[in-house]
């Protein structure tokens, strides 16, 4: 049996929870947002950085680092 990490027993649950929603967030509107014009093209590449960060972060949080 190995033993839980002090990092693992204690992760801020609702941390990950936060990011996870945020995650869905983008990829929605990243997902659904057609480009018409100029302000939805903006809309959805800001989307998609915000989403690469997002999973970015994410995985740095699940190492625990």
């Amino acid at each position: 049996m190995s033993s839980v990490s002090i990092f693992e027993a204690n992760k801020p649950r609702k941390t990950y929870q936060a990011i996870k929603e945020l995650i869905v967030k983008y990829e929605k509107i990243s997902e659904e947002t057609a480009t018409i014009g100029p302000d939805d093209f903006v809309k959805t590449e800001m989307a998609n950085d915000f989403l690469k960060e997002l999973k970015r972060v994410m995985k740095i949080f699940k190492s625990g680092e």
